[in-house]
């Protein structure tokens, strides 16, 4: 469970490493916006995963948490 939780959550960190190694000629800030938007997005849907599969409560706070901080990083950034 823990190595599973692990990398569901490191997930978008590698789609963000394999657009990087692609050379998109996006722009920089937009990609990191888009990252957090996504990351955001991606922990709140784990943390529901985990509630729904009645994992530990520290997992569920944990992706909340960071889900929560990355999309309000991601609205602040222009």
């Amino acid at each position: 469970m823990l190595l599973f939780n692990l990398f569901l959550g490191l997930l978008p960190t590698f789609v963000l490493g394999a657009n990087l190694a692609a050379e998109a000629d996006d722009d920089a800030r937009r990609r990191g916006k888009m990252f957090l938007l996504v990351y955001g997005l991606w922990s709140l849907t784990l943390a529901m995963w985990n509630w729904m599969r009645s994992y530990p409560l520290l997992w569920i706070v944990l992706w909340v948490t960071t889900g929560v901080a990355a999309l309000v990083l991601s609205g602040t950034r222009k």
